[in-house]
């Protein structure tokens, strides 16, 4: 219960802070947060006290494996951007990101799953296109679309948390972190001020994706260390 309730309150908290700080700082800065660990840590901490460290290190392996499908989805939005509109260029990154994650699932090696998602990272970071246009300014905010989008991720995580019960920690992992807040965020932002704006955004959450990843490790290794002494 107590993992429940903290991810469905983090997701739309998460989102409204993304969206001040995106209008307010620019969608890069708005992206930097999305990629941060800022839900997985809490996550993981409460699978340890619920699950033990055995849960945990698979719940850690299963956020691990879920880095490649969010750097996929981040990679493919952000190239995708300038040539669709926003709901097509969710269906390419979401189908992008869905082949990512049938790779991970399959993949039993940790290691060699944050080796694939760094590869992406790099590559993709090396290879970004430059801005094609200048982006609008962004549009009045309507009053009901931050609630609209807290909304929309509140009850997504809340599906994906109950769905994690059911399918074991290392899928629960997994779905945890799937992309969720970047699908909500990356086409309203779009939609809002351009696809320059969403790319930028999809770009500061690639960059800080690495650290996501160390960060992810050191809990598995720690975890997983604690489980073979007990």
């Amino acid at each position: 219960m107590e993992i429940l309730l903290l991810r469905t309150a983090l997701a739309p908290s998460l989102v409204l802070l993304v969206s001040v700080v995106a209008r307010r700082s620019g969608p890069r800065r708005g992206g930097l947060l999305l990629g941060a660990p800022t839900t997985s840590g809490p996550f993981l901490a409460l699978m340890w006290l619920d699950g033990g460290s055995a849960a945990a290190a698979r719940a850690a392996h299963g956020n691990v494996a879920a880095q490649l499908v969010v750097v996929s989805f981040c990679l493919a939005y952000g190239r995708f951007a300038p040539a669709l509109r926003p709901s097509r260029t969710l269906t390419a990154a979401l189908a992008c990101a869905a082949g990512a994650g049938l790779a991970a699932a399959v993949c039993p090696n940790v290691w060699l799953t944050a080796a694939l998602a760094l590869a992406v990272i790099f590559a993709g970071l090396r290879s970004w296109p430059a801005p094609t246009h200048a982006d609008r300014p962004p549009d009045r905010a309507r009053s009901w679309e931050i609630p609209v989008r807290m909304a929309v991720s509140a009850t997504t995580v809340l599906f994906a948390v109950n769905a994690a019960d059911a399918l074991g920690s290392f899928t629960g992992g997994i779905l945890a972190a799937l992309p969720v807040l970047l699908a909500v965020m990356a086409p309203s932002t779009h939609h809002s001020t351009g696809a320059n704006a969403a790319a930028a955004m999809m770009r500061g959450a690639l960059t800080v994706a690495p650290g996501t990843i160390a960060f992810l490790l050191a809990l598995y290794m720690a975890f997983a260390a604690a489980s073979t002494r007990n």
